[in-house]
């Protein structure tokens, strides 16, 4: 074999030399270094490639566009049989939102003949009555996962049909962003496994990285390139070998390939970076607006107000017929005045042509809840409950012993709480929720109130409204309340709300935040420590295998390493291995000198010799199984830390009382990312970095040996990344899936095991969607796909894997195996994205490292060959052969680019910080100074949507029946609805059992509100209450109605009465019988038995 085609004329020997060697390992005659057919065909499968990857991954992301013209298809038979097909957009009833627990398209006829009075009966909740009714019943039970579940008028919803506007409808805005995000991201990183699919192509076909069986380490930039056994061959004349079918063999120069590579990984970064920062801008604002305007939600009705008086006197003295207290009365008639006057603006803006629609409606506080100080009790209180229903559980299912711990507890913790708390209409006012009749009148409110939300303007109004002679000159005085100056903006959805943590003050959740901040730098290191020392440990216990070529900047630094005798690391010369004879390695050969044999030749030569599989290399495989076995190990200790610190930290978040579901897994989501990605994507970068002299503990800190990205960096650290995150690729959906199978069999094996409808209802219910957790493991996941993907681009493909699994396993497990998250809003996706865009400038970061690594990533520097030629002539006058600093690698082809876009990032960086610094400091001043200058320029219009068009009487009845609880009461909210009844018992509670009990009626105070005679008189209203007796005890059903026909009552009096009769109706079957005491109580009446 002649080695280079035509003779090679002129070549250099050393490429002449390794040439041969080429030949020899593809089995050609020659090698073409001119002819570049099959380097052209090879581009051209690349991108027929990439077109196909990214039309397979983008159809799955897409579900809804390819079902409906599918469905449009296969509806055209319809002809045939006489029946119309829907048109275009439009779906048959009963198609939408499907049927049955296992799902599908088309829901049950029976079902779809049902009127949607019944279809409304799946909502009533199946938990009220437990303790009147404890036997089990499996119908209920069944009922109860249906309510509790994320379904639409008690049917489940299709996972196939679902789009993001009904995942906004099941868990707000929050929830249909985070599908949204992993679609977009599914897409993004198709498209960058598209543009990295020629890297991976070259890397495959080469064989420069050291072979350790592992074919991961094959794709990556370690591996470019022919190797060289005995030649010293610059790595500047590397070539990249082809072989087409009929045994002829093409070369081309690497380094013309890494400047391509080079662009396509720039393109890639750019396009993450273009879409992080569309989603982050552009996609947030606007599918939360959308969401916001096509869903009919209780915050669309609702305000939050702030800074009230906690207290004044006689403000819970019951004052009006509707028993509200002086509070409610005097804060509810601030807030009509106030839209009154907003609508009066309006008019006369607008002239008496352009009147608003709901111009003649009346203004109307349709609820308002007071929040309390508990003195952050009230989680304390919650539990108490809990343990007196657990108690009387064990107690109906004989385990007394059981039963009489928990009344110990009982005891003992309500002792503390009697002591510590007053009832609860003696407690201060932190915050009031407000729904008003009308959207717009909530929308008017906000924006009347603008200024609000600027303390020194809040803080000058109540310091002018103290002087009487200055009153008239604030313009926010008919603002203040009862001398505060309070703060209304839009109320957050009702379940989104925690309510334990209300009672914080805001100071003291700042303190908290500082505080865990600390420790939980604290635990993160310690847990890095740990990690760090158990691979360490795995890595000085496993037989290296790197494979020196005798060049210092290919090779890694041995000194550093020791064995466990103290002696230095054998210095394993590939060029010295491979001359090695087989009498030599059988009759004279060290063991370690048979490993470094082993490993020069690799794992694909030793499975194909007899010879070396079952003799020479026999204990250098064991010893390689060892190091695996030990790496498992290693990682399992790693999972365990992982599981530990997770835990710990998932509790310190709950210790920073957000006020806020969402806040709360924000705080989690950041908490758990940092700990999963320093010790899954960069301890094992530590364990195995050598750092330049100079740095600061580096001696102690790393203790690995490679100072640079070489080859043997890319079989030992890169192969083990790539291995990691193939598994994250698959096993976070996989996990989740088996959850949910495990959890339906422990149904079907356990429901006959149950004693108490109570336990039954338990196993009955869906596990909470874990939104933090899943939100933590995507910014793992591209985080550690970004920072390495320049060097291993296989990562590019197993993060786009990761979004395909993850997204279809996450929406199964949402609308299938998971209760009805909270309404979240958009702060955890906001803060999510806001993060993924430091990961761009740690990828500009790596990929210099990687791809200005001058052996094995040659590349020319920034001019070309003329470039190269005289950095050649230059190094050659000096007589100096260092290797590449800081400013080539920066320069070359390959990086120059991507530097380019990592200075306008750190830039744009600190223009940010600066803004930031200014905003939080000088900016509210500068936004005050604006806003007295120009009033109307921050002035925000009410937008239009689809609650416009709704009064809140007809809101209610939609929002309960599809997205329930419809009202910001405590007693609504999912945490406390079960637990409700057992807080009454609580002796600080019973001062206020009315109270509380009416809060679920929407009846007013009882026993001190002052009594009143019936709207009817006294025989009718009499009558009346025997009829609700009748229906709502007795289940006589239509005995209201019939009874109010027969008395021939005008039309008012059968409206008030129809109001008590509705809350009556609202109360479950347990709280029924008390709400009609309640009725009789207003009236001043006894209750009829």
């Amino acid at each position: 074999m002649s080695g280079i085609c035509g003779g090679g004329a002129g070549a250099d020997p050393l490429l002449a030399a390794a040439a041969i060697q080429w030949a020899n390992q593809s089995q050609c005659e020659c090698i073409s270094m001119d002819d570049d057919s099959q380097f052209a065909r090879l581009w051209g499968l690349c991108i027929l490639a990439a077109i196909l990857f990214c039309t397979a991954v983008t159809a799955p992301f897409c579900p809804r566009r390819w079902y409906r013209r599918l469905r449009k298809c296969c509806c055209r038979r319809c002809e045939g049989t006489g029946e119309e097909a829907p048109p275009e957009g439009e779906e048959r009833e009963g198609e939408k939102d499907g049927g049955g627990e296992t799902g599908g398209a088309v829901a049950d006829e029976e079902a779809q003949e049902k009127p949607c009075v019944e279809s409304a009966s799946w909502w009533d909740d199946p938990t009220e009555g437990v303790e009147d009714h404890p036997e089990p019943d499996i119908t209920a039970a069944e009922r109860h996962l249906v309510s509790s579940s994320a379904t639409k008028s008690g049917q489940w919803r299709s996972i196939w049909e679902t789009s993001a506007g009904d995942l906004g409808e099941i868990g707000g805005p929050g929830t249909a962003l985070y599908f949204v995000l992993l679609r977009c991201l599914g897409i993004v990183f198709a498209y960058m496994t598209a543009l990295s699919c020629a890297s991976v192509a070259f890397n495959a076909l080469s064989s420069f990285a050291p072979d350790t069986g592992n074919f991961l380490s094959k794709t990556t930039i370690g591996n470019i390139g022919s190797s060289v056994s005995g030649a010293e061959l610059p790595p500047e004349q590397r070539y990249i070998i082809l072989k087409d079918e009929a045994g002829e063999c093409q070369g081309s120069q690497v380094s013309l390939v890494t400047a391509i590579i080079g662009w396509l990984d720039f393109s890639a970064t750019v396009i993450f970076l273009v879409a992080v920062l569309m989603f982050r801008f552009v996609l947030i604002p606007r599918i939360a607006e959308q969401t916001d305007a096509d869903e009919i939600t209780p915050a669309d009705y609702a305000v939050e107000i702030e800074n009230l008086p906690r207290r004044f006197e006689g403000m819970e003295e019951f004052v009006d017929a509707d028993g509200r207290t002086a509070y409610e009365r005097e804060l509810s008639e601030l807030i009509c005045q106030r839209v009154m006057a907003v609508r009066e603006k309006e008019r006369l803006r607008a002239g008496a042509s352009a009147e608003p629609a709901d111009a003649g409606a009346p203004v109307k506080v349709e609820e308002m809840v007071l929040v309390r100080d508990f003195d952050e009790r009230l989680g304390a209180l919650k539990a108490t409950a809990e343990w007196r229903k657990e108690q009387k559980i064990a107690e109906y299912c004989g385990e007394e012993k059981a039963a009489a711990r928990l009344e110990k507890r009982i005891k003992k913790t309500s002792e503390k709480l009697d002591k510590k708390l007053r009832p609860e209409h003696e407690l201060d006012v932190v915050r009031a929720y407000v729904i008003l009749s009308n959207s717009r009148d909530a929308k008017r409110l906000v924006t009347d109130f603008r200024f609000s939300t600027y303390g020194l303007l809040r803080h000058f109004s109540q310091c002018v409204s103290k002087f009487a002679h200055l009153e008239r000159c604030c313009p926010q005085r008919h603002r203040i309340f009862r001398g505060k100056a309070i703060q209304v903006t839009r109320a957050p959805e009702p379940s989104n709300i925690i309510w334990d943590n209300q009672d914080v003050p805001s100071w003291e959740r700042h303190m908290r935040q500082g505080f865990i901040c600390i420790v939980f730098l604290t635990i993160v290191i310690i847990s890095f420590v740990l990690v760090y020392v158990a691979n360490v440990g795995a890595k000085k216990s496993t037989m290296s295998s790197n494979q020196l070529l005798g060049s210092e900047e290919c090779d890694p630094d041995l000194s550093r390493i020791a064995t466990s005798d103290g002696t230095e690391v054998y210095r394993c010369l590939v060029q010295n291995a491979t001359n090695w004879t087989r009498d030599f390695l059988t009759q004279n050969a060290s063991g370690i000198e048979k490993a470094c044999y082993c490993g020069s030749v690799g794992y694909g030569t030793i499975v194909q010799d007899p010879f070396l599989l079952n003799y020479v290399c026999k204990d250098w495989l064991l010893a390689i199984g060892t190091g695996i076995g030990l790496g498992v190990l290693a990682t399992s200790i790693v999972v365990v830390i992982n599981v530990v610190c997770k835990t710990v930290l998932l509790a310190l978040a709950e210790q920073e009382k957000p006020l806020s579901f969402s806040a709360l897994n924000a705080a989690k989501m950041v908490k758990i990312f940092a700990l999963q990605t320093l010790n899954t994507g960069f301890v094992i970068f530590c364990v195995n970095f050598s750092p330049p002299a100079g740095v600061p503990f580096g001696d102690i800190i790393f203790l690995g040996e490679f100072k640079d990205s070489v080859r043997g960096w890319y079989t030992v650290v890169g192969a083990a990344i790539l291995s990691n995150m193939l598994a994250n690729a698959i096993t976070p959906a996989a996990t989740n899936i088996g959850m949910m199978v495990t959890a339906k069999a422990m149904r079907f094996c356990c429901k006959s095991r149950k004693k108490h409808q109570a336990r039954l209802l338990k196993l009955y219910t869906n596990p909470d969607f874990d939104m933090a957790a899943r939100f933590a493991q995507l910014l793992n996941t591209i985080f550690v796909t970004l920072t390495y993907s320049s060097g291993l681009p296989m990562l590019n493909l197993f993060a786009c894997l990761y979004m395909l699994f993850t997204y279809w396993a996450d929406k199964i497990i949402l609308l299938r195996a998971s209760s009805r998250p909270p309404a979240y809003d958009t702060q955890i996706v906001h803060e999510a994205v806001s993060i993924m865009i430091y990961s761009v400038p740690l990828h500009c970061i790596f990929a210099i490292w990687m791809f200005g690594q001058p052996c094995t990533f040659p590349s020319n520097p920034l001019g070309g060959q003329l470039a190269n030629l005289a950095a050649q002539g230059s190094a050659a006058s000096s007589n100096t052969a260092t290797p590449d600093g800081l400013a080539e690698r920066l320069s070359k082809e390959s990086t120059w680019m991507i530097t380019a876009l990592l200075v306008l990032l750190v830039a744009l960086y600190l223009v940010w910080t600066v803004l930031w610094i200014l905003g939080g400091t000088l900016g509210e001043l500068f936004n005050i100074l604006i806003l007295f200058a120009c009033p109307k320029r921050m002035k925000v219009a009410p937008a239009p949507d689809e609650s416009d068009s709704l009064f809140w009487k007809d809101a209610k009845e939609r929002i309960e029946r599809e997205c329930p609880p419809a009202s910001y009461k405590m007693t609504r909210h999912p945490a406390f609805k079960q637990v409700g009844k057992y807080m009454l018992e609580g002796k600080s509670f019973r001062a206020t059992r009315n109270s509380f009990r009416s809060s679920r009626t929407g009846l007013s105070n009882g026993d001190d509100s002052p009594a009143k005679k019936p709207p009817v008189p006294e025989e009718v209203a009499l009558g009346f209450l025997k009829a609700l007796r009748a229906e709502f005890i007795q289940e006589e059903e239509g005995a209201v109605a019939k009874y109010l026909d027969d008395r021939g009552l005008s039309e008012e009096e059968r409206e008030q009465l129809a109001t008590c009769e509705e809350f009556v109706k609202k109360g479950g079957a347990s709280e029924r019988e008390a709400a009609i005491k309640d009725v009789a109580a207003k009236w001043g009446m006894t209750c009829p038995s």
